[in-house]
């Protein structure tokens, strides 16, 4: 992910903008998502806010720590497969139904096959959406120079989700409200992002689910949240009722979070840019000193901060 600057502006400027970063991340490509017809998204029902108490960052912390075990996970790489095996095995557990979601693209480093993982509790059918999607990537930057895990870049928003699976299993009928999806490809295979480099796993699950006969209704995407040295970023562009849900449910969280100083390139960005409204919450990568460098280890990771966003985000689900 990167950033550039979108200082203090009306909120009309901020919508434009997103809309313009949004699709600019498929310019290039062949087609762009097309939002649904109206009245064909499917609507959040909150859920229950005692769900939210049950979410165990000790829990997400042991998925993080067996990510790391596993060792780097760039694209089609031994360590993703293996990361993908190990996942679909603890969906399963839990009673989730798990999709892989292939394809191929073409990178700066030759043509890539990409996997997203995606996951609905009970029996699943692809054909249609439920009202909210949780995202994150699943991938590592792909470094050579040295052993690069991404504890925290990736890592850590696979552990919440993953425990969120568990917190939401406990109730079917919240649990079938979500779509669960660990996105390939976030990462660049060169230094920064750009329009034909990173962002491949959502920019394909963007037009993917465009092809279904209904569309979700809320999106949410975290990264970097593993760090309690570091406040948590949400987007300025979210809608309003999204912005004040989000802010409550971290106050009842604990967990500190602040508007981001500007527009941050991220895996949000393709769904938005695909008619899907989506909170996007990051940890302050910016200041972050280990951000795309050896010391992204599970040294930097915390449970507690974990626990603070899945708890966070089961109570914005809540509190829309």
């Amino acid at each position: 992910m990167s950033l550039f600057p979108v200082k203090r502006a009306p909120i009309v400027l901020l919508l434009l903008v997103v809309l313009a970063a949004g699709a600019w991340f498929f310019l290039k490509e062949k087609s762009a998502p097309v939002p649904p017809a109206p009245g064909a998204r499917v609507s959040l029902v909150a859920i229950k806010a005692d769900l939210a108490a049950q979410f165990s960052g000790q829990n997400a912390y042991a998925h993080v720590k067996a990510l790391d075990e596993i060792g780097p996970r760039p694209p089609a790489s031994a360590g993703y497969m293996k990361a993908l095996d190990y996942l679909e095995a603890e969906y399963a557990k839990l009673g989730w139904t798990t999709a892989r979601q292939t394809f191929t693209r073409a990178t700066p480093k030759g043509p890539v096959n990409f996997t997203n993982l995606l996951a609905r509790h009970g029996a699943a059918d692809w054909t249609k959406s439920v009202p909210a999607v949780i995202g994150g990537h699943l991938d590592s930057k792909d470094i050579q120079a040295f052993r690069f895990t991404g504890a925290n870049d990736g890592g850590s928003s696979t552990g919440v989700i993953m425990e969120m699976a568990r917190v939401l299993a406990t109730d079917p009928a919240a649990a079938a409200q979500v779509e669960l999806v660990l996105f390939d490809g976030e990462e660049a295979f060169l230094a920064n992002l750009t329009h034909t480099d990173g962002l491949y796993g959502s920019k394909h699950y963007a037009k993917e689910i465009a092809k279904r006969s209904t569309w979700p209704s809320v999106g949410v995407v975290i990264d970097l949240v593993g760090d309690k040295d570091h406040p948590i970023q949400y987007n300025l562009d979210a809608p309003e009722r999204f912005a004040q849900a989000v802010v409550k449910a971290a106050k009842d969280s604990g967990l500190e979070l602040k508007p981001y100083p500007g527009q941050i390139i991220d895996d949000h960005l393709p769904l938005q840019g695909g008619g899907l409204e989506t909170l996007h919450l990051i940890g302050d990568f910016q200041n972050m000193p280990y951000w795309h460098q050896a010391g992204d280890t599970l040294e930097v990771i915390d449970a507690e901060a974990l626990e603070q966003t899945g708890r966070t985000v089961l109570r914005f689900l809540g509190g829309l």
